[in-house]
């Protein structure tokens, strides 16, 4: 496997873990009020965000974009295919990746510290991992 393409689904991989923390405590919270609801928002949520990176890619479904990725390509790469700006989803996955860790920071999973670290870096681990650096 070339670097480029580990690099690509090892930072992927940092965002999902990064996402399914927050998620889960979320999960947890809301479920003890509503279980059903919980699941339902959680699920929306999920939905909406890969609805936009998919948008932002120009493709149409998980499949096409997992397959990309599986080939070499990187998420620069495939916007750029379908005529789409790479800095869109740099943009975009900050976005994402800074509520989340919003979201740690005032449920208390992270110090303010840890948040400074996460944030400060973002931007550049995000960029590396869309342009495939």
């Amino acid at each position: 496997m070339n670097r480029k393409r580990m690099l690509v689904i090892c930072t992927l991989l940092l965002a999902l873990s990064i996402g399914q923390s927050s998620t889960w405590g979320s999960r947890a919270n809301a479920a003890a009020l509503a279980p059903e609801k919980a699941l339902q928002v959680q699920d929306n949520e999920a939905s909406k965000d890969d609805d936009d990176l998919l948008r932002t890619l120009g493709i149409s479904s998980d499949e096409e974009l997992y397959d990309a990725l599986y080939n070499g390509q990187t998420l620069a790469d495939i916007a750029q295919a379908h005529n789409q700006d790479a800095q869109a989803i740099v943009d975009l996955q900050v976005a994402q990746l800074t509520e989340q860790l919003d979201q740690r920071l005032a449920n208390n999973s992270i110090t303010p510290e840890q948040y400074q670290a996460h944030k400060a870096e973002l931007t550049q681990v995000v960029a590396k991992s869309v342009f495939g650096l």
